[in-house]
């Protein structure tokens, strides 16, 4: 990565190696980072990463906007009105539990 990159991580936390990013944010190897998911969470408070002047944290709540507790309500009212009308096939967002998501 470019020194004026900044790192943004808000899909899985596992997919970043959090020393090496913390060393790079240190050394200014890189410009900022941006990280919304962690390998653990909560995060215990003694991690080095909470050192790291170049960093901003958020309470993994980056998928969240203005809108998303009305559209999240909207499916919930969505899938109750099918799921008690017997149109189970009907339902929105269904987790796939062999798939992992």
């Amino acid at each position: 990565m470019k020194e004026s990159a900044v790192f943004m991580n808000i899909g899985r936390g596992t997919t970043v190696n959090e020393d090496d990013l913390c060393k790079a944010l240190k050394s200014q190897r890189i410009a900022g980072a941006v990280l919304d998911v962690f390998k653990d969470e909560p995060l215990a408070p003694d991690r080095e990463i909470f050192e790291c002047p170049n960093l901003l944290l958020t309470p993994h709540c980056a998928d969240q906007d203005t809108e998303h507790l009305h559209r999240a309500a909207q499916t919930f009212a969505e899938n109750l009105t099918n799921f008690s009308t017997g149109g189970v096939e009907k339902l929105f967002n269904i987790c796939d539990k062999e798939k992992g998501y």
